[in-house]
Formats: C-alpha cells, structure tokens, sequence
C-alpha cells in the first residue's frame, strides 16, 4: 500500500512538472482516436484500455489488451471562430461558419494463435482543419480584395491507414511496428503560398485530387509491477507527395499551384498506474516536431512576388491526463485533460487565419457500457477551451501595418 501511495505522488508530482510552463495547442494532429482515448484525454501510451486508441498511440500496447476486439469510432467537431481586426479608427469583427466536422476511426486486433504476436490495423483521421470566413467591408482583414483577404475558406483533412504487428519478447516487455500510408486533401482560399495575379488578388485552390504519403510507428511497452506500466512510442514525419491546385488568374484562366506540406514526428512517452476498487490513471507526454515538418514549418515570409513561404509553426509539447473508474461490471467512467503549447506564435495570427488551431486546454470526459461480454457502448465529450491568437495585419511587399492589429479567437466542442 506504501508503494502505491508514493506512486501515486509521484504521479501527481510528474503532471504537476510536465505542465508548468505555458502551453496552449496541438494544432492540425488530431489528439485522440475514438469515444474511450478521448475521454482519457488522449493518454495510452502506457494504458491499452481499447484497440483505436492503442493502435493511434501506441502499437505496442496491442499486447496489452485482454482479447481481439474491432471498434469503430466517430468523432463530430463543431468550432466556434470568430476574427477581429482594426486599422486606425476602422474595426470589425466576424463569426465563422465552418459547421460539423466529422472525423472518423476504425481499430481492429487480432491475438493470433502464436501467442506472442499481436496484429492489428488502424483507420483513422489523423489530421485536419476547416473554417469559413466570409467577406466583410465592416472587418479590415476581411475586406474584399485587394484592400484585405477577402473571403476566408479551407479545409484540411488526412486518413491514414496503419497496419501493426507487436511482438511481447516476454511477460513484460513488447515491441510493435508499422508503416503509415496516409492521404489527404487541402483547399485554400485565398491561396496565399502562391504569387497573386496581376491584378494583386490571390487565387483560390482546390486540390487536384487525393494526395499520398508515407511513414512508419514504432512502439515500446513495460509491465513494471501489477500497478505500473511505461510505455513510449515514435511516429516518423509523414512524407506527402507535393500537393497540386487547379486556381484561376485575373482572366479567369486555368492556373496551376503547388504546396508542399508534410506530417509532423511525433515522439510520445507514458505512465499508468492501476489501483484499487477499479481505478485507472494515465499520463502522456507528448513532443511534435512541427517546426523541422514542410509547409508548417517553413518561414511566414512573403517573398519578392508576394508568395508566403509557409505558416512558422514552432514545436510544441503535450500533457494528456486521464483518470477511469470501473463502478461494475456494465459501467465504467472516464475523464481526461489535455494542456497543450500553442504552434502558432502571436506574430503569426494574421498568417493562420485559415488554420485556426489556438485551443490551449481541453477536458473531457465519457462513459462505457458494457451490454454483453462481446459488446460495449461508448460516448465522450470534450470541451476545448476559448483561446485566442493577438497580431498585426501584414501586407505582402511591405509588412506588419502600423496601427493595426488581428485577433483570431476559437473554442469547440467535441462529441465521440
């Protein structure tokens, strides 16, 4: 009991050290798979609860679940932005209207009759965002063009498909691996990573098609006691093919554009520990590497053609807490936080109205019935906290506009 105690210390402890300095989002990566991952707030790395949250997080944790199971998952996010911007004694401000964003999941493991090796696969949205910005004389940056952006619209979404083997090399220790092929699609409008037209407004951009790319997850996981598991896992960068656009010039003529833009490495590691009466608690932690990733990475510059040379998201990092209570056999309980540092810097927030990512805490929570031994319900909700990004409006050729300045402010809710 002692030795549990002071586990528990030093859990509190440890969530207490990874979250003392300010953070605030996880950006474009979709931060949980399904209903149960999300009402932990994300945290598995050491906690195989559930095959979609096991397989996103952590492929070797697969060794750790109980039997085969297939999970299907569908989360629905509904954001809420809204963009303020003054010039001088002009200001305006304006709602977004991106509506329902669905983000889907598919988790099977299968325990096969070599007993030592677990396989599993994972269909999941990965990534993505969406807004809806209209234009708006009243609001400087969105005025029509080309005294501001005009209409601000996109949307970014990316599944990927990721086959995984775990291998226990013995009673307590498992390794897992697998590739990840991902596609995606992106619309961009205005697009401003590519030079305007001669009458100094921005074409719009809607891929060409599905775009593919690859990578590959390695995962690690530890049975120290009955009571404690570690756990780590590494996702490599996702290599996308160079997305192409169908856009327009001033004459209404085809024009092709081009971005490239990559996933980012993700390195993950994690705790849990199981007490008593049917207590479970998990700790993440997380680090994205977005500022080393193409496209997110690259400088917010505009060039001599007024083209932007990428969005300067800084690397960031992530605590993911959840907390389960199994009341009975038929019910179980969860809640989850996640506290999250923010990519996007404040002298950014004129270059990422179209990618709105400035959410800084989000809790959750969910519950799970168990109708039979072979079925179980899940539901969970996650409330991501109003945020907000402060700039200066930017022109391309001459810079950040005196006297003027942007705010980009969002929360959202989440249904699994």
């Amino acid at each position: 009991m002692m030795l549990v105690n002071r586990i528990c210390w030093l859990f509190v402890a440890f969530a207490l050290l990874a979250s003392s300095s300010p953070a605030w989002a996880q950006g474009i990566i979709v931060s949980s798979a399904g209903p149960v991952n999300r009402s932990m707030g994300g945290a598995s790395v050491a906690a195989p609860i559930d095959a979609l949250g096991a397989i996103y997080w952590n492929p070797a944790t697969i060794s750790g679940l109980a039997r085969s199971e297939t999970a299907f998952g569908l989360d629905l996010l509904v954001a809420n932005q809204t963009v303020s911007s003054s010039v001088g004694p002009f200001s305006g401000s304006t709602d977004a209207e991106p509506g329902v964003f669905p983000i889907p999941n598919i988790g099977w493991v299968h325990k096969t009759k070599f007993e030592p090796l677990t396989v599993g696969l994972g269909v999941n949205a990965v990534a993505g965002f969406k807004t809806n910005l209209r234009a708006d004389p009243t609001n400087p940056a969105l005025a029509p063009a080309p005294l501001g952006l005009g209409r601000v619209s996109s949307e970014a979404s990316f599944m990927q498909l990721a086959p995984v083997a775990s291998l226990a090399l013995s009673d307590v220790l498992s390794v897992a691996a697998g590739p990840t092929i991902t596609t995606g699609q992106l619309s961009v409008e205005p697009f401003v990573f590519g030079a305007p037209n001669n009458n100094g407004r921005y074409s719009s951009a809607q891929a060409t098609r599905y775009h593919w790319g690859a990578g590959f997850q390695t995962g690690l996981y530890y049975i120290f006691s009955e009571a404690l598991r570690f756990g780590a896992s590494f996702k490599s960068p996702t290599w996308m093919e160079r997305f192409e656009f169908y856009g327009e010039d001033e004459f209404g003529g085809p024009r092709q554009l081009q971005l490239d833009m990559d996933l980012p490495m993700i390195v993950s590691i994690g705790s849990s520990l199981q007490a008593g009466d049917g207590w479970l608690m998990a700790l993440d932690l997380r680090y994205i590497d977005f500022a080393n990733t193409a496209g997110l990475g690259d400088r917010a510059v505009f060039d001599s053609t007024g083209r932007l040379g990428g969005l300067d998201w800084s690397s960031v990092f992530v605590t993911a807490l959840g907390i389960e209570k199994r009341m009975n056999p038929a019910w179980t309980a969860r809640g989850g936080y996640t506290y999250n540092q923010n990519p996007i810097k404040n002298s950014e927030a004129f270059y990422n109205l179209a990618s709105p990512l400035v959410y800084q805490h989000t809790l959750s929570s969910g519950i799970s019935y168990n109708a039979s031994e072979a079925l179980s319900v899940n539901l969970a909700y996650s409330y991501l906290l109003e945020n907000s990004r402060h700039g200066q409006l930017v022109l391309p050729g001459i810079g950040p506009i005196p006297a003027s300045s942007i705010t980009n402010t969002m929360d959202a809710h989440f249904l699994s």
